[in-house]
């Protein structure tokens, strides 16, 4: 994994971010060539026994598919044919350090897009069919080989296979048929109609990168106007004239109406706030364990003299604004920072592994060492085990 980003393209970032992302999908061979599983087919099983993980399995015949949804039991992995099934674990990052390690080959991406890292076994001739994504994914090939087609990007609605218990295409003409080998990886945008079939027994990595729908994004800015004071809110009509029918919703009142949701309009400052808090949200049902006790500057310093290495919770986003006030985000929770913790907030952002030196260097103005005490009690970072 030390190899820069740059490489790992075979172009720069700025380039793939103009001619690719969101665009049009990339095939970059040896893309990782020093990759290596940071977890076996056997781990990726028990993984999907424990409760708290989302995984399914999903076979097929020439027919049909089937999906059973996690948690598993072991003897489930004893009863499955020698073909044409596949394991797919989401959020593999929240359990196993190394896939989460896999992220920071990604940086260029700001991290409010990250979503997770599924991986997937696959016996051979495993599948889950054509199919078509809703968000950026760089697929990358662990041990094994898998076939790749992929062709044009969807518009409009698509036909799928009725009565599947996946969204599978009727219709699908690839454009291009690839085979990743270890090391390899293709990126696909958002709406590219794709198959991956094990050509022999893999493991893949899906990265895959969020974009919320507007919806989504209505309904929470909606729960944030809901904090607003009651009494800002409140409708009044202290004009109130009669009418000849009470059941009819006069000019006046929907006039008012107008006028209070008009008169909610934000703030740009106001919005980039909310959509920080958004952006850095935890998924429903997580939460960011905290430390039974919470530490003190000295006994962290203790640490990072001795050279312990820091890393960041994979439960959490993290993210933040700097003009004009600074404000670090952590899985949706807003922290107001002084301008001397800037390099700390820089620091801890910029990647899930940090050195102590590092810290230490970021740790100089006693605002930088007081916002890194909040962080560890919070549980958004802990000393590697």
């Amino acid at each position: 994994m030390a190899a820069p980003p740059l490489a790992r393209l075979g172009m720069s970032t700025s380039r793939f971010l103009r001619d690719h992302w969101q665009k049009r999908p990339l095939l970059v061979r040896g893309a990782l060539p020093s990759f290596e599983d940071p977890l076996s087919a056997e781990e990726l099983a028990g993984l999907a026994c424990e409760d708290g993980v989302e995984s399914r399995i999903v076979t097929r015949t020439r027919t049909r598919y089937d999906v059973r949804y996690g948690p598993h039991e072991e003897h489930t992995f004893l009863s499955l044919p020698e073909a044409r099934w596949t394991l797919l674990v989401q959020e593999v990052n929240r359990h196993v350090p190394g896939a989460a390690d896999l992220l920071d080959a990604f940086s260029f991406i700001p991290n409010v897009r990250v979503d997770d890292v599924m991986v997937s076994y696959a016996a051979p001739g495993g599948g889950v069919g054509p199919h078509i994504d809703s968000y950026d994914v760089f697929l990358v090939q662990g041990q094994g080989r898998r076939r790749w087609r992929y062709g044009a990007t969807a518009t409009g609605d698509v036909a799928l296979v009725e009565g599947a218990p996946l969204r599978i295409l009727r219709r699908f003409s690839p454009d291009h048929d690839e085979i990743l080998e270890a090391g390899d990886m293709l990126y696909l945008p958002p709406g590219v109609a794709h198959e991956g079939t094990a050509d022999t027994a893999c493991l893949t990595y899906s990265v895959g990168f969020r974009a919320p729908n507007l919806a989504e994004m209505y309904m929470d800015l909606s729960d944030a106007l809901c904090d607003l004071p009651a009494g800002a809110a409140l409708y009044r009509d202290p004009q109130l004239a009669p009418q000849h029918n009470p059941g009819l919703v006069s000019p006046a009142a929907r006039a008012r109406v107008r006028s209070m949701i008009r008169g909610l309009a934000l703030s740009d400052a106001e919005i980039d706030r909310w959509y920080a808090r958004f952006a850095t949200r935890l998924k429903p049902g997580h939460e960011i364990p905290r430390p039974a006790r919470a530490p003190r500057w000295p006994a962290i310093l203790r640490r990072l003299e001795r050279g312990d290495v820091v890393v960041r919770s994979e439960e959490g986003r993290f993210a933040y604004l700097d003009e004009p006030r600074i404000y670090l985000y952590v899985g949706g929770e807003e922290l107001p920072c002084h301008r001397a913790a800037l390099p700390m907030i820089e620091l801890v952002c910029s990647a899930r592994r940090l050195g102590a030196a590092d810290l230490l260097r970021a740790s100089k103005a006693v605002a930088a060492r007081e916002l890194l005490v909040r962080l560890f009690t919070l549980g958004a970072l802990s000393f590697v085990r």
